[in-house]
């Protein structure tokens, strides 16, 4: 039986319940870092700040819109909200994948939804391991890769504004 989007939603905040009840424990032997959303997707593995994850849901029905990019894959409903939904594969430069779950992303007041294969955990990166990008990123839009964490397997870390940015739809022009 798969999880609800509820028990979904429910399972992240249990884990940043958690991971906030013992920060204090662990502030000193983390030193400076933050919490970060950890996931799969075409078999990499990718972070989000976990402060920018609005949520993660079972990937619901996308109604194609015409004239956008070819990395969003249109727009579904979410929780009461009409958001973008990105191929984050391709979005990456990646050949496109079908994720089964939406990771929510907010940049402000702007959301987006990201497809995901797997969603990983919720964890503290340090910033002593984190390292400046490296290959196999160049097709990615600049900013969007800020770093990588130096564990095994490598964990690309995501800018949110910037893969928020990327997901816009361009408006269109009307006439008066």
């Amino acid at each position: 039986m798969s999880p609800s989007s509820e028990d979904l939603s429910a399972w992240l905040e249990a884990v940043r319940a958690e991971y906030w009840n013992r920060q204090d424990d662990e502030e000193t032997e983390l030193g400076s870092g933050s919490l970060h959303l950890l996931v799969e997707a075409g078999g990499r593995r990718l972070a989000v700040p976990a402060a920018a994850a609005k949520g993660v849901v079972r990937r619901p029905r996308v109604t194609r819109l015409p004239g956008v990019p070819p990395h969003v894959l249109g727009v579904a409903g979410v929780r009461g909200e009409v958001v973008s939904v990105v191929d984050t594969n391709r979005f990456l430069g990646f050949p496109p994948s079908q994720g089964g779950y939406l990771v929510l992303v907010a940049s402000g007041p702007v959301r987006a939804a990201f497809t995901v294969d797997r969603i990983v955990d919720v964890v503290p990166v340090p910033d002593g391991e984190v390292r400046p990008v490296e290959a196999p990123w160049p097709n990615a839009p600049e900013g969007v890769v800020t770093g990588q964490w130096d564990t095994e397997p490598p964990v690309a870390l995501l800018d949110p504004d910037a893969l928020v940015r990327g997901s816009a739809v361009p408006e269109t022009e009307t006439t008066e």
